[in-house]
């Protein structure tokens, strides 16, 4: 096929952002499996101003596409605690990015966020659907907002505006609820469960990490490139810990905050710890 009949695609996402970094995630591995995409010459890289797909298809197919799988997603619960189950789209059976698969024996991943008395269905899922509203064709249905829903922690927009301050954005005044973006938290959960083997991006029982890469790859290696297992190809490596604000790690929610290069989490992390010892 000739490059003449790609179409590229930009989507001011943010590196530095894990849902975003997930959403791009889901958006590839669904365009990947769209014989109209032709995946196999396809490509996509992260740039200066967000993520960029060269692709056969356009934008609004592509969210068309998306937005099907996304609204299809359901939660099957487990025995056990809230979180223990796993997700589905029709036959297909994700995994359960909230259990951790780690040495260590640590039951939960960093990605169950959520308070012990949420049900990932009806307190998250269901409800993040019913506010999702249908593409029109341009980049808006991405970056979407609803208020009064809850989050599954991932997107650094959402947490920081209460969490930072130390108190709960009801209690501001501003009647101004955190803004929730519906399709980013259907795609990011997507992404957690039915397309990368997230259990592999776990540095502790704190913390992820991913790769940022700012070069055209086949968009058939979107999983191993963000998972920062191509080797040859430049990357920037980011991590990005939970964290409860001023509730401590006890906090009932949480949330991922914005990632920083993998050296300076490791060196936060260091010194948090050094912090808490002295205490």
């Amino acid at each position: 096929m000739s490059n003449d009949n790609l179409r590229g695609i930009s989507l001011e996402l943010d590196e530095r952002n894990f849902a975003h970094v997930l959403s791009a995630v889901a958006l590839v591995c669904l365009a990947s499996r769209t014989p109209d995409a032709h995946p196999s010459e396809s490509k996509c890289w992260w740039g200066e101003h967000g993520f960029s797909l060269s692709t056969a298809i356009e934008g609004a197919m592509l969210f068309d596409i998306a937005d099907k799988f996304i609204r299809d997603i359901r939660w099957i619960p487990g025995i056990g605690g809230k979180e223990h189950g796993t997700f589905l789209v029709g036959s297909e059976i994700g995994s359960n990015p909230f259990i951790s698969l780690a040495d260590s024996g640590q039951d939960t991943s960093p990605l169950k966020t959520f308070a012990a008395n949420q049900e990932p269905a009806k307190d998250l899922l269901d409800k993040q659907r019913e506010k999702l509203l249908s593409p029109d064709g341009t980049e808006s249905w991405l970056f979407q907002t609803a208020p009064g829903i809850s989050s599954w922690g991932f997107d650094a927009r959402v947490g920081s505006h209460a969490y930072d301050q130390g108190f709960s954005s009801n209690d501001e005044g501003s009647g101004d609820r955190d803004p929730i973006y519906p399709a980013v938290e259907l795609l990011s959960i997507a992404a957690a469960s039915f397309f990368v083997a997230i259990q592999g991006w776990q540095v502790d029982e704190n913390s992820v990490g991913y790769a940022i890469w700012p070069q055209p790859v086949s968009m058939l290696l979107m999983p191993y490139a963000v998972a920062g297992r191509l080797a040859g190809i430049p990357a920037r490596r980011y991590r990005v810990a939970t964290r409860g604000g001023s509730y401590g790690k006890g906090a009932a929610f949480r949330y991922f905050p914005e990632a920083v290069p993998a050296d300076d989490g490791r060196r936060k992390t260091n010194e948090h710890r050094t912090t808490n010892r002295g205490r």
